[in-house]
This record gives C-alpha cells, structure tokens and sequence, in this order.
C-alpha cells in the first residue's frame, strides 16, 4: 500500500510540474545593434559576440519564464578602430567591466502560450549591468517560435548617464545621452526540463 501510495505520489508530481522548453542563443544568425546620435550622421554598432538563453512553458508563459543574456564589451564594434578603442577604453572602461549582462526578473505577455508557430508580444523586465551599475529595465519584444527555433526582436532606448558612462564628444560637440539597442536574437531548442 505504501509503495502505491509513493508510486501516485511521484506520478502525480511528474504529471503537474510544468514542461520548461530550454533555448539558447545562436550567436551566428544573432544581431544585437546600438545607435548614437553624432553630429551630422548616426553611429552604428554591433555586438560581436553574445550568449544567453531562455526557458519557458510553452502552455502557461506566466510560469517561471525567464532570460538571461550577455554581451563581451571587448567585441562592441562601430567599424572604426580610432573610434571604436576609446569606446572600449574611456567609456566602457572594458578592463574593469568586461561584460554587458541582462537577468529577467518578469516577462509579461497578452496571451498565455509560445508553442510551435506562435506569436506573441512581450513585456520583459530585468536587471541590466553595464559599466558597473545595475539598473531595472523593461521593454516590448516580440517572440516568433518556429518549430525548434525562437526569433525575438526589439529595441531598448538606454541613457548612458544612468550606467555612469561618460558622454562621447566629437571634435568640439557632445553625443547625445541617449543611445538605442537594437535586437534581432534567434535561439535554439535544446531539451525540455
């Protein structure tokens, strides 16, 4: 009687614990862009090398999803190397802080499930540490999943006073505070847990 009771018991947990779907970021087919306002043009930047994954139930979002991501400072590129070794050196101060790190603390969405060939729209909060500082932050994204695949794209304005990063200059003109990333992350399937 005691082993059936243990054998419901086990069932009936295995039966209720929700199906965590694993996907980790594929760096390769991953875009992750930033833009700044100089004067007279736009700079643009890309994040050369990322990791991260997410993990969700499929059936009930609401349930424990959550992401983490991160960026190497080092490999942030504007395409120009006069340019880009300040960034890295005087703003980013790189030697010291050597990674971007994004946590999820909540993601909100208006429908309750992301299964195969699905949709939808997200609300994500969560701690981003830049330059030393964390800070809360929540933007919209919009999650596509097909099949084993996952593509979730977005932007994120930031204020590079918040993170303590000194403001550019260029010549006799300062950058402006604000600087807008941009993301396209596609990640991949690996186990249900």
């Amino acid at each position: 009687m005691v082993a059936v009771c243990l054998a419901s018991a086990r069932y009936e947990a295995a039966t209720s614990a929700p199906a965590m779907s694993l996907f980790r970021v594929d760096a390769a087919r991953s875009k992750v862009g930033f833009e700044l306002d100089a004067p007279g043009h736009i700079v643009h930047g890309t994040a050369l090398k990322m990791t991260g994954e997410v993990a969700f139930d499929p059936e009930d979002l609401s349930r424990q999803a959550h992401t983490t991501f991160e960026i190497e400072a080092r490999a942030l590129s504007t395409a120009n190397k006069v340019r880009d070794k300040k960034m890295r050196e005087a703003h980013l101060e790189i030697a010291k802080y050597p990674e971007i790190v994004f946590r999820s603390t909540r993601i909100e969405t208006i429908a309750p499930t992301l299964r195969p060939g699905e949709t939808q729209e997200l609300s994500v909060s969560g701690l981003l540490s830049l330059h030393g500082v964390k800070k809360k932050i929540t933007f919209s994204a919009k999650a596509v999943r097909n099949g084993k695949s996952l593509r979730v794209t977005g932007d994120v304005p930031l204020k590079l006073s918040d993170f303590g990063i000194p403001i550019p200059r260029f010549l006799f003109f300062k950058l402006k505070d604000q600087i807008k990333v941009v993301f396209e992350v596609v990640a991949v399937g690996v186990e249900s847990r």
